[in-house]
Order: structure tokens, then sequence, then C-alpha cells
């Protein structure tokens, strides 16, 4: 049957047209596609972009304000350089050019710089941007650092170190003058040793909101976090207070604990002469035991034991004048001479066991030449007894002194 159609002519042409139009068909699409896809690339394609607004100002001068700090730039490349455009226009910028330009309001054209070679057109929208230029002012401002956290247990954190005490601030006036201090804070959570930390630091107002549109110098400090073990010892020393009945007298007091525990403070920043433990003697004429309570210095959190025993030595007083005490000279002072060896007479109180054994010998009189001013004709004298006793009086509180040899 296939055999008879072929043999049919008439099949045979209507086949031939059919075929024939399927092709002249296919060829025009073709071309048709081929000519859109060269009239698209030959107009290109355009694409916008939102990128920040640069100014460049001179060394002296500060943008306090702007009109926008953003702005759209429109631009049109070839359809094959479309995928690279994203990352070809990361090195574009836009700038504003306001170097050498007097303080005040400023309307300045919008440029733009290092767009990709194969950029046919661009258009950035606005093209121009309102800028209020300022002096610029610098101004030096402390520095607060803030702790967060606490060291490990039973570990303490010393003072502070800084590198530097304040910074420079600098900026417009008005934002400058809003910059109360600058803050930096340090983590000391979990911490057993000194470590030194670099912080960075963020101006400030008075109320803590940070201030922008600053530069700080430097914008950050090297802060050093001492921390030693929490539990230090320190010794005690007894400091009277108050005064016994009438007739009576303190001749010693000696604490059964010398030393305790502090925690909070390293041994590096402990004080130098311990702690004072202060005894109230108001009323007493006896020998007295009392508990009294260990006071805690800044950064102590707490002392072991807080209590110490102290026992307070009271006897009945005595007093004792001893006359013609020599005045001596001491101190750094070499220009300073006595005319004639003056003497004073001293008065002493104090418990009886002491006061009854003293001689002039335990009584010294001095004049301290350091702080003999040039050309004095007289200086204060001060007197040296042994601990527990008062002086109650002088015969003369100043000699005479020579000062012409200086």
């Amino acid at each position: 049957m296939l055999d008879r159609f072929l043999r049919n002519n008439l099949f045979l042409r209507i086949f031939a047209l059919v075929l024939a139009c399927i092709i002249w068909f296919v060829v025009h699409v073709l071309q048709d596609n081929s000519s859109a896809m060269s009239a698209q690339q030959s107009a290109g394609v355009t694409q916008a972009y939102n990128l920040p607004i640069h100014v460049q100002v001179g060394d002296d001068m500060v943008v306090s304000s702007m009109s926008q700090s953003t702005a759209t730039i429109d631009v049109t490349t070839s359809a094959l350089n479309l995928p690279t455009l994203p990352t070809d226009m990361l090195k574009a910028e836009l700038v504003v050019n306001a170097q050498g330009l007097a303080p005040g309001k400023q309307v300045l054209h919008i440029a733009a710089v290092d767009l990709p070679n194969d950029i046919k057109k661009y258009q950035v929208k606005p093209l121009t941007v309102t800028v209020v230029l300022e002096k610029k002012v610098s101004e030096a401002k402390p520095i607060d650092v803030e702790i967060s956290g606490t060291p490990a247990d039973g570990y303490g954190m010393g003072q502070l170190s800084l590198n530097t005490q304040s910074v420079t601030v600098s900026g417009a006036r008005t934002r400058v003058a809003a910059v109360s201090r600058v803050v930096g804070h340090v983590e000391v959570s979990g911490m057993k040793a000194t470590d030194t930390k670099i912080v960075n630091l963020t101006p400030v107002d008075s109320q803590g909101n940070t201030v922008q549109d600053v530069d700080i110098s430097p914008s950050s400090i090297s802060v050093n976090v001492p921390i030693q073990a929490a539990n230090q010892k320190v010794v005690l020393s007894p400091e009277v207070t108050g005064t016994p009945a009438p007739g009576y007298a303190v001749a010693g007091v000696k604490l059964q604990d010398t030393q305790v525990s502090e925690s909070g403070i390293p041994a590096a920043s402990l004080p130098k002469t311990g702690l004072t433990v202060p005894i109230d003697v108001s009323g007493l004429s006896k020998t007295t035991t009392v508990d009294v309570p260990v006071p805690l210095v800044q950064g102590m959190t707490q002392v072991t034991p807080s209590k110490v025993t102290a026992i307070v030595q009271v006897e009945p007083a005595a007093t004792a004048t001893f006359q013609q005490v020599p005045v001596t000279l001491s101190g750094s002072g070499s220009a300073v001479t006595l005319p004639n060896q003056p003497t004073i007479d001293v008065t002493v109180t104090g418990p009886a066991s002491i006061v009854q054994g003293m001689t002039a010998k335990d009584v010294k009189v001095t004049v301290d030449t350091s702080n003999v001013k040039p050309g004095a004709k007289t200086a204060p004298v001060s007197v040296q007894v042994p601990q527990w006793v008062t002086v109650t009086a002088l015969s003369q509180r100043t000699v005479a002194i020579d000062t012409s040899q200086g």
C-alpha cells in the first residue's frame, strides 16, 4: 500500500508542499529570535543600585549633617555582562567633593567613580546633596571602664590599670560637646589569672547614649586586669578612740588576732600599713576585754574573722613635768641654727607605770629645719614622748632661730 502512495504523484506533491512550509516557518522563527536577541544586546540592560554618599572634606572640616546619606545610580550594560555586574559594582562609589569650602550649608554635585569599564551609561538620582560643614574641634575626654561579670570562685580582682586615662575626641563642635565621657567594657567572668585586654571605646553623652559622627584617638586602649587568689592575709593594728574615765589612762592594747584573711583585694593592692581596727576606750577605769569588728576598705568583700578580741590595759593616770629639756635641730635644712641653747619645760600625762619611770632623756624636743622659711626668726617645736603618754603643757611652743648663715 505504501508503494502505491509513493507512486502517486499527487500525494508526493502535497507532502513536498507541507515539508517546505515547515522548513520556511522554522527558519523565519530562528531569524526573528536572533534579531530580537541582537536588538536586546545592542540596547543593554539597566540595573539600579543604592550606594552611600562619601563626602570628601579637608582635615580641618567635618560634615555635621546631610540631606541624605545614600543615592541611587542606574547603570546600563550589555546582557552578556549582567551576571558579573553585582560583583563589579562593589568597587563603585558615590562621592561629593567639599574640600576647600567654607563652613555652612552647601549644595554639591554627586559624582560616580570606579564604575565597571563595560558600563554603557549611568544616571545618579538625585544629582545633588545638601551638606552642612563645620570646623573640626578636638577635646580630651576621660575614659570610664565598666566591668562585667566576676572572676572565678576563690579569686578577686585588683585595681584596673589603663595605658592612658583620656582620649582625644574630634568632630563638629556640637557633637564633641555632647560627649561627656568615653566608655569601654571589660569582661572578667571566670578569670583566674592577670591578663591585659584590648578594649574598644565608645563616646557617650550624660545619659549614656552613644554619640555619633565623632572620631576617637586612640579608638581602643589596653587594660591590665589583675587577678589573684581572693584570700589574702592582712595585718591588723589597733587605734584607740575616746577617753578613759577621769584619773585613768590606757597603758596598752593587745589584739589576740594580729592578722585576718580578706577576700576581694589582691595582695599587691592591700594597704601597706594593714587594716586599722578602732577601739573605743571611752569611760574605761580598768583593764577590759572587748570584741571589735574589723572594718573593710574599698574593694574588700569580707574578712575572716570579722571580729577580733582586744585587751585594753587601763591604769591610774600620773602627771610629771620635765624641766629645761634641751631643744635640738632635725630635718634637712642646714641654714638654721639656735642662737642660744634653748630649753623647754614639758608636762606629760599617762599611765602611772610608764610616767613614773620616765626621765628627761625620754622627752625629745626638736625643731624641724626642713619646714623653716628663709628669714624666719622663730620656729615651732615638736615633742616626742613614749607610747601611751600625752603632752599636756609646754612652757613655750616656739623658740628663737637664726637663718642669717643661709
